[in-house]
């Protein structure tokens, strides 16, 4: 090999190592983001698995309650406490379950799809309650087996199936990986109008005018401020779960119209029916 060979193959392996380190440059960005993503959807993949389970636990505490909304927020709370849980101990528990408190009043809207006002207008009774004093308007729920298959003139469903619990849970889970929380959150709003940077630089346009990017389709449950979102790095996703359970008492409308107060922060939550 003579001495011009061996310069032409430095030369080649150069330019490849060159090449390498510009393809690496323009590579690296992108499955840096793409490994963001993959931890952001298993983490929210875990959060709705999480919200599935609470969502049983808040119909069960209900079930049992007369369909009583306070019960099922706590049952709720109860159920997401896990995705706060930041210590194994009890003080990180009772942390945990502060935290989940708080955030069902703040970030959830648990809504009674069944029984409905027309289930009440045609099987709801007034029970006098001797101990209590106090007459409740409800569905009965005792020997169901023996009473009548008829359906109901408004609802037409039978007593047995008016008897069955079945609300939905709409919930602001927030992300928290860098960029790719933020990317979800505009894609899933529709904000558009991005300048030529995108999301990694500047607003859209339209923050000049609307604090939340003017977004194309808002949840207006989930929204956020992109000034609050840019400094807390949270911004949050609606997921929304379901459950069905038999009631194991009497369904009653007022317990499911409680309002619910936490420290520093109330709001009523009316069963939309």
């Amino acid at each position: 090999m003579t001495g011009c060979d061996s310069a032409r193959i430095v030369n080649s392996l150069r330019t490849q190592r060159g090449q390498a380190i510009s393809e690496f440059i323009v590579i690296a960005p992108v499955m840096l983001f793409l490994a963001f993503a993959v931890v952001q959807f298993v983490l929210l993949y875990q959060a709705k698995a999480t919200l599935d389970v609470a969502t049983l636990e808040a119909a069960r505490a209900g079930a049992v309650s007369h369909g009583s909304m306070t019960a099922m927020e706590d049952g709720l709370a109860r159920g997401l406490a896990p995705l706060y849980a930041r210590r194994a101990d009890s003080d990180g528990a009772r942390a945990a379950l502060t935290q989940a408190q708080a955030n069902v009043v703040r970030a959830s809207l648990i809504t009674i799809v069944s029984p409905t006002r027309e289930m009440l207008e045609d099987f709801a009774r007034p029970r006098f309650y001797p101990a209590e004093g106090i007459r409740y308007n409800e569905i009965p729920n005792d020997t169901l087996m023996y009473r009548s298959p008829a359906v109901g003139p408004h609802s037409q469903v039978a007593i047995q199936d008016a008897n069955l619990l079945k609300i939905r849970v709409h919930y602001c889970h927030d992300m928290y990986v860098p960029l790719v929380n933020k990317v979800l959150y505009y894609a899933v709003n529709v904000i558009g109008n991005v300048a030529a940077d995108g999301v990694f630089a500047r607003e859209p346009a339209d923050a000049r005018h609307d604090a939340y990017g003017a977004p194309r389709r808002p949840d207006l449950m989930c929204r956020t401020k992109l000034a609050d979102g840019i400094e807390t790095g949270r911004w949050p996703l609606a997921l929304e779960s379901e459950a069905i359970v038999r009631m194991q008492s009497s369904y009653r409308a007022d317990a499911a119209h409680e309002p619910t107060e936490l420290p520093g922060m109330a709001r009523s939550r009316a069963a939309r029916r």
